[in-house]
């Protein structure tokens, strides 16, 4: 029993990611535990805690299932309470985006935006953004913000799209699991 015991703890300061760019973890963790999770791709430019950054979700067209009219974003409730908080002024809806392998990870760049109708706040940590028109299922894309990182951690973000011709219910797209060091 101690033996498992000191192979967990092991297990649980191994570093999860490279220093650089934070993708996804080796060990993935996640709150809400069910069979329709999503895991997702994300950059960020700095992992460290209590740092301003830029965070590039990551919505590729092979994830989604039909064209967007709206999106959310969700952050959990603990980044709130951990002094994360997000630009809601600096969110952006890239296209036509490139990943360049580099050194010590990937690097995302979009060469065109979205024009964004409306960006609403519903709540700390939940931004409604509302393109000016539908965006296609057959791109890739890629929802910028920039943020000041709350404590060390790992923060589960939701997405969520309304689609044309459903009830203005958004359905769940996918997570992207953060990792600040």
């Amino acid at each position: 029993m101690n033996r498992f015991l000191a192979l967990a703890a092991g297990l649980v300061l191994l570093p999860l990611s490279v220093p650089s760019l934070a993708q996804t973890s080796l060990l993935e963790f996640r709150w809400k535990r069910d069979p329709g999770y999503v895991s997702l791709d994300y950059r960020i430019s700095n992992d460290q805690p209590r740092r301003r950054s830029n965070l590039k979700l990551i919505l590729p067209e092979k994830i989604r299932k039909h064209t967007i009219l709206e999106m959310i974003v969700e952050a959990p409730e603990i980044f709130d309470k951990w002094r994360g908080k997000i630009d809601v002024n600096s969110m952006k809806i890239g296209r036509d985006c490139v990943q360049n392998t580099i050194f010590f990870g990937t690097q995302t760049r979009c060469q065109d935006y979205f024009t964004l109708s409306e960006v609403n706040e519903l709540r700390p940590g939940v931004v409604r953004v509302t393109p000016d028109r539908p965006i296609p299922q057959s791109e890739t894309i890629v929802v910028e913000l920039k943020m000041r990182n709350p404590a060390t951690g790992f923060y589960q973000f939701n997405g969520y799209a309304t689609a044309p011709g459903q009830v203005q219910i958004p359905a769940y797209q996918g997570s992207w699991l953060v990792e600040i060091e």
